[in-house]
């Protein structure tokens, strides 16, 4: 029933202009006019080239049962975004304070933001002046609205805003199947690592679990956060990251593959890192249809004339290094930023027995499963290759081991979902049964984040107390994680417009 040769390149429009509008929303608020004019217009017109050159996807037909099966997932959705914290309407874990802060200096001050009361302890003395630099994509259209219709409207927005960029996910893993299911909704919300076993072996205090905890710190400072922890922490990251990386990944040729990956930076820098990777392994891999030859040497050149007609498009080279050039040229100021990068010794950070517990615990039994079905596949040998790197590689940053793994993470749950259906198909009890108890005791995770939000609520509605704390702007634009200074600066030099008081 949920079969169909349908297709449509209407939803891949709307895909496009949910990725680059915030760009777009940020290079008229920040930047002077002749730069924003012409990057507006470069970016719109390759976004028009890569919907194009992008080919249509499946689309379910609008039967009676289809749309049952639409009107249920769109309400699992909707309560899942609801109760994420995201629009400030239900219990928010602590992450979401910051990011309310931000939002709210969004709202409330004229772009770019500017912060002249400068904290020393955080920038040395002479610093003259800071601003937000942070990836702030995600808050770009919901911002606008704050603006026009008052920060209770812009708050609304943004589940919005959630809600659509999370249909648009699940539109597009329906899609790699080219039919409607609502089972993959379910793993899209308590897939998730073996914490509970984590916290077992570590000797961490299981009963964690039935207060209100954070369970997934049992191996700090490493962390691989399931999806539902993504969502009701860092929205703002794992949002954007997700729809470019499934969206990314059926790309049936190269043409806008670097443009699409270039809109994540501003929305998502760390997610962008890890979807790199996978970019580059799909550009590379792309097979042709090349001319008959033995001749190693015109081998080669044959596929090299493919490869670079079918990447080196407009859109790639144009929308990609617009997007790109300013979005870095704008965040690489940031503190945390800076920091991260200045590491010299990576290796010596490294809590050997730790990282190999988190490998072990939170992916290695999915990735030993997976195996039988995938060995042939390139993307599971990348998976496997990015989730046991990104924490040899993330330094003294903890936010690099949660936040870039994020696109690995998600295209870990679809091989999952692709080898339960195979496995079934093939009446293979050990794998599929493998995988579904896997998935059984990782659901423990996300239930125990919506339990908590659950919980959180009725107590601040029995207490009378807000959901949520908002921070300051004092204390947004003096942390390291959002702000930078703009003294010396080639962004707020030359591009951003003139400082206006707030």
């Amino acid at each position: 029933m949920g079969n169909s040769n349908h297709s449509t390149k209407v939803i891949t429009a709307v895909t496009y202009v949910y990725m680059t509008l915030p760009f777009l929303i940020f290079a008229i608020g920040w930047m002077k006019i002749y730069f924003w004019i012409p990057a507006v217009a470069a970016v719109i017109f390759c976004a028009w080239k890569a919907w194009r050159d992008t080919p249509a996807f499946w689309r379910p037909q609008f039967n009676k049962d289809n749309i049952v099966k639409i009107i249920f997932i769109l309400a699992i959705i909707a309560a899942w975004v609801f109760y994420s914290g995201i629009g400030k309407q239900v219990f928010q874990n602590s992450d979401h304070y910051y990011r309310n802060g931000i939002f709210e200096v969004l709202v409330d001050c004229n772009w770019p933001v500017y912060n002249k009361e400068i904290n020393f302890g955080v920038y040395p003395e002479g610093t003259t002046m800071t601003s937000m630099m942070y990836y702030i994509g995600f808050w770009m259209p919901a911002a606008v609205v704050g603006k026009l219709f008052g920060l209770e409207a812009g708050y609304t927005f943004q589940m919005i805003w959630a809600f659509i960029g999370i249909v648009l996910i699940y539109y597009y893993i329906c899609t790699r199947k080219k039919k409607l299911a609502v089972w993959p909704l379910a793993l899209l919300i308590f897939f998730s690592g073996l914490d509970i076993i984590g916290m077992f072996l570590t000797g961490t205090n299981v009963f964690d679990v039935a207060n209100d905890a954070h369970i997934e710190w049992w191996v700090f400072p490493y962390q691989y956060s399931a999806n539902t922890t993504q969502l009701f922490w860092v929205f703002n990251q794992s949002l954007p990251a997700w729809l470019c990386t499934v969206f990314a990944m059926q790309q049936t040729n190269n043409r806008s593959l670097v443009f699409i990956l270039a809109t994540l930076l501003l929305n998502a820098t760390f997610p962008f890192v890890g979807l790199l990777v996978f970019v580059v392994f799909w550009a590379l891999s792309r097979k042709y249809t090349l001319p008959e030859t033995d001749i190693r040497k015109d081998k080669a050149k044959s596929w090299l004339k493919a490869f670079s007609k079918d990447t080196f498009t407009i859109q790639n080279i144009l929308g990609g290094g617009v997007l790109g050039i300013f979005t870095y040229l704008y965040i690489k100021g940031n503190v945390a930023a800076s920091n991260i990068a200045s590491q010299e010794s990576l290796l010596e950070t490294i809590e050997w027995e730790k990282y190999l517990i988190l490998v072990l615990v939170e992916v290695g039994a999915y990735l030993l499963l997976l195996y039988k079905y995938n060995n042939n596949k390139g993307v599971y040998f990348v998976t496997l290759l990015s989730l046991v790197m990104v924490p040899l590689l993330m330094g003294g940053s903890k936010d690099f081991c949660m936040r870039v793994s994020i696109p690995a993470l998600f295209i870990l749950m679809l091989l999952v979902q692709d080898t339960l259906e195979a496995s079934k198909h093939k009446k293979d009890k050990f794998v599929f049964i493998g995988l579904a108890a896997a998935l059984c005791i990782g659901s423990i995770t996300p239930i125990h984040e919506i339990s908590r939000t659950i919980k959180g609520t009725m107590e601040c509605n029995s207490n009378g107390t807000e959901y949520g704390t908002t921070q300051t702007k004092y204390d947004v634009l003096n942390f390291e994680n959002f702000s930078g200074s703009v003294d010396d600066n080639l962004f707020f030099d030359y591009i951003a417009k003139e400082p206006k008081e707030n």
